[in-house]
């Protein structure tokens, strides 16, 4: 082989020697992040959410960035982690004595409904429903035994995976906070890091690394904390009418109200429908009118406000990202979602501006030709 062969030949065989190896070393190391990739994701999330709090500490403390960062990461441990974990254990101990609950409040409601199916016009419509589903004769305590036997095994079979991954919980906390720690003192040197090995123009990186703060700040801000709210009146609606495990209910309420559409109803709208079958009717309507007007309405005045224009997606872009988000990535999709979609719409609009300007060059050309 001669040297001019090997010249030539050389660069592109060093090039594409470069891009394998590069591939292969970023997908290993992809396979090593992987399993810590929802902690690392909050921990970016928080630090951009926080990261106003954290420059007035920075003043506050002469410019010192470590401890600053400490400072602010151990704010939002007192502010959420902390809150957090307690009413955390509150749950898990509300969840374990439900089982328990339930078998009592079922002896309860057994012997109304047996007095309600004892009613002519029940009696009636069972027969019939009985008589049309082709099976024997329906039970009202029958079919609610069940449920509740099923529920409670469900409880129960989740006691020991509740308490499982208490450590694990624990243990993402711990590498999210040193996570955090770590952006806030070298933020400036991870940006600049970011921002030369990429070869985006700088006004389109500024422009991506905006989105990234308006998605992150109106998911944290707008939906969690909102759930949390919801969360909360919630549980103390169900407090305040004395139903079991108010807390518990809180949580469930807070999770589904993640989701769009769905929402809080899911969880009081059969709490209702069953305090007006057992006869405790002022119970009933009290929830349906405030679970209604309040815990399922309020995200509707909340959220405008918090966000004020930080994102503008269609809210019918917003419900398809947040829930193909979850589907997809799980509990980390809630922000996923919505910022693969504003990343894709953002690379669109970078994508039309350089190719109108590159047509609009090839147009002048041709005219002056």
């Amino acid at each position: 082989m001669s040297d001019d062969a090997h010249t030539s030949r050389g660069p592109r065989f060093a090039t594409a020697f470069f891009l394998i190896c590069f591939l292969v070393l970023g997908y290993f190391l992809f396979v090593i992040l992987q399993p810590f990739f929802s902690q690392l994701l909050w921990a970016g999330v928080l630090t951009v959410v926080f990261s106003p709090v954290f420059r007035r500490i920075l003043r506050l403390s002469g410019g010192r960035r470590a401890l600053a960062s400490l400072v602010t990461c151990l704010l939002i441990l007192l502010l959420f982690v902390l809150p957090l974990s307690w009413i955390a254990i509150i749950i898990s101990q509300q969840s374990m004595n439900l089982y328990e609950s339930l078998q009592t409040e079922a002896e309860e409601t057994v012997t109304r409904l047996q007095e309600l199916q004892k009613h002519p016009w029940v009696a009636w419509t069972l027969s019939q429903t009985s008589r049309w589903l082709g099976s024997e004769e329906l039970s009202i305590t029958e079919a609610l035994e069940q449920l509740v036997t099923a529920v409670s095994r469900f409880l129960m079979g989740q006691t020991p995976s509740l308490l499982k991954g208490l450590g694990q919980l624990l243990f993402g906390f711990l590498l999210m906070f040193i996570a955090m720690f770590f952006l806030f003192r070298d933020g400036p040197l991870l940006r600049k890091l970011v921002e030369e090995s990429n070869p985006l123009p700088t006004a389109y990186e500024s422009e991506i690394i905006k989105k990234f703060q308006d998605v992150s700040y109106a998911i944290f801000v707008g939906s969690i904390l909102t759930a949390i709210v919801q969360g909360l009146l919630g549980a103390f609606l169900f407090w305040a009418l004395g139903i079991r495990a108010p807390l518990f209910w809180g949580a469930i309420i807070a999770f589904v109200s993640l989701v769009p559409i769905v929402g809080a109803f899911i969880v009081w709208v059969p709490w209702t429908a069953f305090l007006l079958l057992v006869g405790q009717t002022v119970k009933g309507i009290v929830l349906l009118a405030i679970g209604g007007l309040v815990v399922s309405s309020i995200d509707n005045f909340l959220k405008p406000i918090i966000i004020q224009g930080r994102t503008d997606m269609h809210p019918m872009l917003v419900f398809l990202s947040v829930l193909g988000g979850m589907q997809a990535f799980g509990f980390q999709g809630i922000v996923l979602g919505p910022l693969i979609v504003v990343l894709f719409v953002s690379f669109l609009s970078f994508y039309q501006i350089e190719f109108r300007e590159s047509l609009e060059k090839k147009l002048a050309g041709r005219d002056k030709a």
